[in-house]
């Protein structure tokens, strides 16, 4: 990372890691301030970078307890910048160490790195540069204030903390450099990010994975916004314990959507006059009529083989959604009660997905559970959208059976997928694993992302945990054990560290929601 203060640096760090974790990539953000404040609660002998800062000043023979205050972070103060270059190589060594000794598979050296010199001691191991630019006022402003109340400013009073703050952004802007001509001048790959995705600068991008980040981070955003998740009504394979085909809802479960669209427009009352909305011919080949083919019924707690290496077209020039393998853009399926338009941002052609001056978009799947658990909703108040990549994990051969015919039928399988749910694929046509359901749904993590209105998406089991499991950081092992219960839903709201969670539980005897906490 390169940047100055407050301009959205580790926001975006946490934001790409844990993109990149969910697709796959075990990724790891490794922040220089953390151990700064380390070694400022707890004073230790020094150790020699293992690559040195060119012309730079020895290391003092002891490493004193750092100061917060902003003259820490002044050009001019040469024992602390030697201080601060030497702990940033510190952390650069450890982030190697782990990159080399742990598998890892992408490092972030989260620290301003605001000049030249320091960066070009980075180059020979640091590959790929994400750079960060804000000036916006407003935006900087609310930065500031989310600063002043991180670890640094714990125990001073919040004027005094921003004034100290903007202090060591002066201090900074001194001597900050910013990425350009070196850089290119070394050809060395770096993406430049103006006020929080408003301008992205993609500079010597190669290769797949370099191209998802480039295309994710120009998604993200700060702007608040609620989304609603939930597993379809109780349905009759429900009570019968069978996975697959597309059962209709029982009794129970038409209540609980009837009683869903109550609960949820309370926090999103309709508007008055909903806009009208334009048709984008680009994504006529995305747009499928009504499906009642059949797909998996929400899988339990029984019965995903390593996901084939999907072919994908990568363009060489602009990008757009062609980055995706083209098996998962025709996944993405979305049928919508009222069209759908777009917008340009850059080169890149993206879903709009509300109508202007709508409050609650719906997203369902295509299958029947879903969409009847919706069926009362105004479609003059709500745009309503089935989503194909939101079906349930296909199940194969098991489509249709109780996991104790699965057992008798398939006994290798059902002991196959026990040792290991996330990789385990289901045998037969269409038969898909947890990680095919990562990559289908890698376009609508990106359009939610992109999104800054409210959405309530009704899916199924093995999505929803898939789709926690991605805005809550769980790790990928741990995601195919998680309990989601029917009849439950879960209120996320997006923060610049991750996403608050809210749960609320249907309670049958009042027709109404409880609160239920926020664990998973």
């Amino acid at each position: 990372m390169v940047g100055l203060p407050a301009r959205g640096k580790s926001y975006i760090c946490k934001k790409l890691t844990r993109y990149l974790s969910w697709c796959g990539y075990n990724t790891k953000v490794f922040n220089v301030g953390n151990k700064r404040r380390t070694s400022a609660s707890t004073p230790h002998p020094p150790t020699a970078p293992t690559l040195s800062l060119p012309a730079e000043p020895p290391a003092p023979a002891r490493t004193p307890s750092t100061s917060h205050n902003a003259s820490f972070f002044d050009p001019q103060n040469a024992e602390a910048r030697a201080l601060r270059d030497q702990m940033a190589m510190e952390v650069v060594d450890e982030m190697l160490e782990w990159l080399n000794n742990k598998q890892g598979k992408v490092a972030v050296h989260d620290a301003t790195n605001s000049n030249i010199e320091r960066r070009r001691a980075l180059v020979e191991r640091v590959k790929r540069e994400k750079n960060s630019v804000c000036t916006d006022p407003a935006i900087l402003e609310q930065n500031i204030r989310m600063k002043t109340k991180g670890p640094d400013y714990a125990h001073m009073p919040e004027e005094d903390a921003i004034r100290d703050f903007k202090a060591r952004m002066v201090n900074y802007e001194k001597a900050y450099e910013g990425l350009g001509a070196w850089e290119e001048n070394e050809d060395i790959s770096y993406i430049k990010i103006y006020n929080v995705g408003k301008k992205v600068v993609a500079y010597n991008i190669k290769g797949f994975l370099q191209s998802q980040c480039v295309f994710y981070l120009m998604q993200i955003h700060i702007r608040p916004r609620m989304i609603w998740l939930t597993r379809h009504g109780e349905s009759v394979y429900n009570v019968n314990n069978r996975i697959g085909g597309d059962p209709p809802l029982t009794e129970n479960g038409r209540k609980y959507g009837a009683a869903l669209l109550k609960f949820v427009q309370k926090f999103h009352p309709p508007p008055v006059e909903p806009s009208p909305i334009s048709s984008n011919p680009a994504l006529d080949e995305m747009v499928q009529s009504p499906v009642t083919s059949s797909s998996t019924e929400d899988e339990d707690d029984v019965l995903t083989i390593a996901a084939k290496e999907q072919d994908a077209v990568v363009p060489s020039g602009s990008m757009n959604l062609a980055m995706y393998p083209r098996k998962t853009l025709g996944r993405i399926g979305l049928q919508t009660t009222s069209g759908e338009t777009s917008r340009r941002r850059g080169s890149l052609d993206v879903l709009e997905t509300m109508e202007e001056g709508r409050n609650l978009s719906i997203w369902t799947s295509t299958l029947r559970r879903t969409v009847e658990t919706v069926a009362e909703v105004d479609a003059e108040a709500c745009e309503v959208k089935h989503v194909r990549a939101l079906n349930e994990i296909h199940a194969g051969f098991c489509e249709n059976l109780t996991y104790k015919e699965i057992e008798r039928n398939y006994p290798q399988e059902f002991a196959s997928r026990r040792e290991n749910k996330l990789t385990y694929r289901y045998p037969g046509p269409g038969g898909e694993s947890y990680i095919d359901v990562i990559e289908r749904l890698r376009p609508v993590i990106i359009e939610l992302e992109r999104m800054d209105t409210n959405v309530l998406i009704v899916t199924h089991n093995v999505v929803m945990r898939t789709l926690l499991t991605y805005f809550l950081g769980i790790p990928l092992e741990e995601m195919p054990n998680k309990q989601i219960p029917l009849h439950t839903v879960y209120c996320l709201q997006p923060k610049p560290y991750g996403a608050d969670l809210v749960k609320y539980q249907y309670d049958a005897d009042t027709d109404d929601f409880v609160d239920v906490g926020s664990s998973v």
